[in-house]
């Protein structure tokens, strides 16, 4: 397992103590390293959704999309939002 040094103020180094006094994590490195497996999980997930979202419209025939100013997009929304109101 590789050492990798981190400076912190010292109200970051407070918050990562309590975490540890809580008894949740037996140390500062195991509260930071469920920290960055949050982060890949969450970074993940995220990717995972675009890149379906992306692949549903990429699969749409060019002929479904409809050529649109950005005016009248907005003027839609208007519309639905004063529905809303």
């Amino acid at each position: 397992m590789a050492t990798l040094n981190v400076s912190l103020p010292d109200q970051l180094r407070e918050w990562v103590g309590t975490q540890v006094q809580s008894g949740r994590y037996s140390s500062a490195s195991d509260y930071l390293r469920d920290l960055i497996r949050n982060d890949l999980r969450s970074q993940s997930s995220d990717t995972q959704w675009l890149g379906n979202h992306l692949e549903e419209r990429m699969q749409t025939p060019d002929e479904d999309f409809v050529v649109s100013r950005a005016s009248d997009v907005k003027a839609r929304m208007r519309k639905q939002l004063e529905k809303r109101a």
